[in-house]
């Protein structure tokens, strides 16, 4: 038997860069809006959105991971984001991407790296893990976003 998963991902663009989430975290993909902004908030909380009369926080992945936000946002999509934290607590959130892709089976490769101390070294909080589609190498299942 194999250790490769390959697990059901929505795959999505920052910048120039694919990444993906487990569809099972994702609640539904929106078209941009405008959302409303908070004073003194840290500078990656967008704003808030009111979806249907629950108001949830929007967030700019670009800006942590230091992306360069896309010149036309109108163009992005929200996608809207729902969790189960260690406390059985729910937690549901939108973050902004500059494009939408589909869902995709990622091969999970993370321990097929050539030394799996390279991935440990980035110490990235935000990439669980590294899977590739289509001879494609993407971050995958975002800790914030991972569905266990």
């Amino acid at each position: 038997m194999s250790d490769e998963t390959n697990d059901a991902f929505l795959t999505f663009v920052l910048g120039d860069v694919a990444y993906a989430v487990d569809v099972c975290s994702v609640r539904e993909v929106l078209t941009y809006e405008t959302v409303t902004r908070v004073p003194r908030t840290a500078a990656y909380l967008k704003g808030v959105l009111n979806i249907r009369g629950t108001v949830i926080p929007v967030i700019d992945l670009r800006i942590l991971f230091n992306i360069k936000p896309s010149s036309k946002e109108e163009n992005s999509s929200i996608i809207v984001s729902e969790v189960h934290l260690p406390d059985e607590a729910e937690m549901v959130f939108g973050f902004i991407a500059d494009a939408v892709e589909n869902v995709n089976h990622l091969k999970d490769v993370s321990a097929a790296v050539d030394g799996t101390q390279a991935l440990d070294m980035i110490h990235n909080e935000f990439i669980k893990r590294v899977g590739s589609a289509k001879n494609h190498f993407m971050s995958c299942s975002l800790i914030i976003l991972y569905c266990a």
